[in-house]
């Protein structure tokens, strides 16, 4: 059963030109990254701001029909919200690529899917090889989807939803 939303494609151009708006100012805040090096965090205020804007592009996709854009936009912010957090950041910082490095690259090509026509459904052959250079890249990292949470972190997001309801 398909519980997708449907909602009109200018709407959805609208939010995605909210969310490209978005990116522009994440890849803005996070500056030039080197993969081979060890790249300083973004300050405390940018990277809490950093983190919000790329939780608001994870959920821009949800209106869009299943389309290989759409799993890539999800799959990439994804990714990229669970690596944006300062431990993890800071444990892997000595790995190649550098995983800030591999948070901008994921930035850009999030940029890119959201820029198109809204009509395609599936890449061209060059976004097809981005995306799989993307996911070749992040591979090598460790993947910050698979961290367990201490249970110190978990009372903690328990006790901020019992305050926000």
């Amino acid at each position: 059963m398909n519980s997708e939303k449907q909602v009109p494609k200018d709407s959805i151009k609208d939010i995605y030109s909210e969310s490209k708006h978005r990116i522009r100012l994440i890849l803005a805040m996070l500056g030039k990254y080197e993969p081979e090096k060890i790249n300083p965090l973004p300050d405390e205020k940018s990277f809490a701001t950093i983190s919000n804007l790329i939780n608001s592009i994870m959920s821009a996709a949800q209106f869009e029909s299943e389309n290989q854009y759409r799993n890539a936009i999800v799959e990439i912010s994804n990714w990229m919200n669970c690596a944006f957090n300062q431990e993890y950041l800071t444990k892997n910082e000595k790995l190649y690529p550098n995983p800030l490095f591999a948070v901008r690259k994921g930035g850009e090509i999030l940029h890119s899917f959201l820029h198109r026509d809204l009509r395609r459904k599936q890449f061209s052959s060059e976004e097809d090889e981005i995306y799989r250079n993307f996911l070749k890249l992040i591979s090598s990292l460790p993947d910050p989807r698979n961290q367990k949470l201490d249970q110190g972190d978990v009372d903690g997001m328990i006790d901020d939803l019992l305050k926000t309801s």
